[in-house]
């Protein structure tokens, strides 16, 4: 038995506050004014703002992240990546209340890849307030080998029909708040220099989640159904880069997608009513 095979069906609990606080650091974060209170509902994705594992700075690894093993199963590749999920949005989170998630590792899945091995880890969150669910949550990362040249996909240009967009341009500070925010320590979005010369990215790259969260407040800002949502991740965005998030209706649900200054895709994601 390899020794990451006994963490299928693993099962973590944890519970967190929602501290209206933390909620108001992310509207600043994204330059808006910092107005929500106690019993408001906590906006799409700003969950990841909170239930964080804790861990201590002698179990990371050299990339920031828990190392294998710790948090995550020991799967034998170290370069890891957000490579999408899906959101059950089913009642709203409301700031003040003490939530609680039931974390369960449901699949662990090698495969071969164009650029060699890879392994996707499948995570099940589960969000309860006083025993009803608010969210159900599916989460992909992949782990792939680790070497001093990214693979970057081959650019895919993004859909050229938005019915409705954004532009962002987000600069270290707004990236590092977001990395405090999550408590993620990933070196791959605040250390340039790690980027470059030992993962091989040109620039900081820019939170999959963080793009995500602004696909869905595109969404709710344009008052299309958010109730379920579904992302996957094409290509990294970098600091250096000016990128849109962007939308068009699609019968009762809506198309969004992510696309760099050079209109190629970063991500595309799905909004759709329950």
């Amino acid at each position: 038995m390899n020794g990451w095979e006994p963490w299928i069906g693993r099962v973590t609990k944890t519970s967190a506050w929602l501290d209206p606080v933390q909620a108001n650091h992310m509207s600043a974060t994204l330059d808006r004014d910092p107005r929500f209170t106690a019993g408001d509902a906590l906006p799409p994705a700003w969950h990841w703002l909170y239930f964080h594992d804790i861990v201590r700075a002698s179990d990371l690894g050299v990339d920031g992240h828990p190392r294998l093993g710790v948090t995550m199963p020991p799967v034998p590749l170290a370069r890891r990546m957000w490579a999408g999920g899906t959101l059950l949005f089913e009642e709203p989170l409301r700031l003040g209340a003490t939530v609680e998630r039931i974390s369960t590792i449901r699949s662990i899945t090698p495969k071969k890849g164009r650029t060699g091995h890879l392994f996707f880890v499948t995570v099940e969150h589960d969000f309860h307030t006083e025993g009803r669910r608010n969210v159900l949550e599916h989460q992909t990362i992949v782990y792939r080998e680790m070497s001093a040249t990214a693979d970057i996909p081959a650019a895919q240009p993004a859909p050229s029909d938005a019915a409705f967009s954004a532009r962002w341009s987000l600069d270290s500070t707004a990236l590092f708040r977001y990395s405090a925010l999550t408590f993620n320590g990933h070196r791959i979005h605040y250390d340039a220099d790690y980027c470059r010369e030992v993962e091989g990215y040109p620039d900081i790259v820019i939170h999959g989640p963080l793009i995500a969260t602004l696909l869905l407040d595109l969404a709710v800002r344009e008052r299309r159904p958010v109730d379920r949502f579904t992302y996957r991740a094409q290509s990294p965005l970098f600091r250096s880069n000016t990128f849109t998030v962007n939308g068009r209706p699609d019968g009762a649900g809506t198309t969004l997608w992510a696309a760099n200054d050079a209109g190629n895709l970063a991500m595309q994601a799905e909004a759709v009513a329950a």
